[in-house]
């Protein structure tokens, strides 16, 4: 069916929905990775999240963890 929606729509579609989710599930990943290295980033589990987060920003959504640097960021400013 998407082969028959016009080149823009299509784009919109993939931007909207598919990208969002793929991030969603690389950030996944990554979190189990440190999660299963006792907390510490690893290599792999760093590339996922930069991939995510690239993913992300260009979907137009905002990630947990820039709101939690910024709300940190505040509260350090604020001090």
């Amino acid at each position: 069916m998407l082969a028959l929606l016009s080149s823009p729509v299509r784009r919109w579609v993939l931007t909207a929905l598919l990208v969002p989710a793929v991030a969603l599930v690389l950030r996944k990943i990554a979190q189990f990775l440190q999660r299963r290295n006792d907390g510490t980033p690893t290599k792999s589990s760093r590339g996922l999240m930069k991939a995510s987060s690239g993913l992300r920003r260009l979907s137009g959504k905002k990630s947990e963890d820039a709101d939690a640097d910024k709300a940190s960021e505040d509260k350090r400013l604020s001090a």
